[in-house]
């Protein structure tokens, strides 16, 4: 007789849902803001730029020690400690008065959205272990969803005259409410049974914590899912960055329109998402990746060969679709059978610096060839992506010793 199925709560789904959501929610919910917090100090598109890239620079930096960590202690402690500088220090962004100080705050607040990032992801590999059945792609687009209503709030708290230190404060407050509540409901990892075959004897550690004092091997087909996670970042990156220019500088859409265009590829995004986990449990992961980045590149790509602003709104729901399945699926296979925390920190470094290096790139491309044969490198990077995707039905990504192993090899 088969086993009922294990039910959602009992193994922590919506604490983790939470999480994903709440750091989406605070990354957009200041970001919409940007106009408002970069006009008191006067900052020129340039300068804006590099103080932009402070949360990048903090996320990258964050990373590997958060791998160090996490093979140390649990992720509800390492998020749960992390979410509070996530929150507390982005109300500081509404009082800085000088270029350098906007920067400080934005790297402050991007190591902890590097260690939250990588946190919440391992947990979200543990949970997906214990139901035994793919749920990472309903994770991400939680933070898809939390992007959403993060930049609707600030669009809104614009629209009624609220001020920015006021949206940013109090939302903020109320993501650091919910984001330790969840953590603490984070499931505890199931302890294995002792040497001596049952309860009262000698416990092992953890299987989530031996998991992650395992070693990293490195591989061709983790190098292959680290540039898949490399593109996709960067080809999301510049969506988000370059859309409404494109559609408003090159394509002559109205402002209200040309709005609408990231509008257009996050919600492709989060509903990708929302039906990722049964699209890939149907098709497996390496076809759908295949066949879902080959469609984004495509259409990306058609739309900027058309050149109507029309034709560029269907583009970026292409895109965005085609996008969507890609960090899930490179993430779940990242941690399979492997050290969760050092695997997943390589693939989100990765992923990272395609964050970092996008903007710049596609800019300086752009002021040599136009900003629409520029982002034809976005197209391009999803081409790269389906060729890749045949990593995701490879053997695990990742070898993991276990040092004892290791030495037991040893004449």
């Amino acid at each position: 007789m088969p086993a009922p199925p294990v039910p959602d709560r009992a193994v922590g789904v919506w604490p983790v849902v939470t999480v994903f959501f709440g750091l989406g929610f605070v990354s957009a919910n200041w970001a919409s803001r940007i106009p408002a917090i970069a006009a008191p100090l006067h900052l020129r598109p340039q300068q804006l730029g590099l103080d932009l890239l402070g949360p990048a620079v903090g996320a990258v930096a964050a990373m590997p020690v958060t791998a160090w960590v996490l093979g140390r202690l649990r992720p509800r402690e390492v998020v749960g400690a992390a979410f509070v500088p996530l929150t507390v220090s982005l109300p500081f962004i509404t009082v800085v008065r000088r270029p350098w100080q906007l920067f400080v705050v934005l790297l402050v607040w991007g190591i902890a959205v590097g260690v939250v990032d990588v946190g919440m992801n391992v947990e979200a590999v543990a949970v997906g272990q214990r139901l035994e059945r793919r749920i990472m792609s309903r994770f991400h687009a939680g933070y898809s969803l939390g992007g959403l209503a993060g930049a609707g709030a600030g669009a809104a708290s614009a629209a009624a005259g609220i001020s920015a230190r006021t949206q940013i404060s109090v939302l903020s407050a109320a993501a650091l409410l919910a984001g330790l509540l969840a953590c603490r409901r984070f499931a505890p990892p199931t302890p294995l049974v002792g040497e001596s075959g049952h309860p009262g004897g000698r416990r092992e550690p953890t299987a989530s914590r031996q998991a992650d004092r395992r070693r990293l091997r490195p591989s061709w087909a983790l190098a292959a899912l680290s540039a898949m996670a490399f593109a996709s970042f960067l080809a999301e990156g510049a969506a988000n960055d370059w859309s409404a220019l494109y559609l408003h500088s090159s394509l002559g859409a109205s402002s209200a329109l040309a709005a609408l265009g990231y509008t257009c590829f996050a919600v492709a995004m989060a509903l990708g998402r929302l039906s990722g986990d049964h699209l890939t449990g149907r098709w497996g992961p390496g076809r759908l990746v295949r066949a879902s980045a080959a469609a984004g590149a495509a259409g990306f790509g058609g739309a900027l060969l058309v050149g109507r602003p029309v034709a560029a709104m269907v583009g970026l729901l292409l895109l965005g679709a085609g996008l969507s399945t890609v960090v899930p699926n490179v993430f779940s296979r990242a941690a399979a059978d492997g050290p969760a925390g050092p695997s997943l920190a390589v693939v989100t470094l990765c992923g990272y610096g395609g964050m970092l290096a996008g903007p710049a790139a596609i800019g300086a491309l752009a002021g040599v060839t136009g900003l629409p044969t520029a982002l034809g490198v976005v197209a391009g990077l999803c081409a790269v992506v389906a060729v890749l995707a045949g990593a995701l039905d490879d053997r695990p990504s990742v070898t993991a010793v276990r040092p004892e192993s290791r030495a037991a090899e040893r004449p």
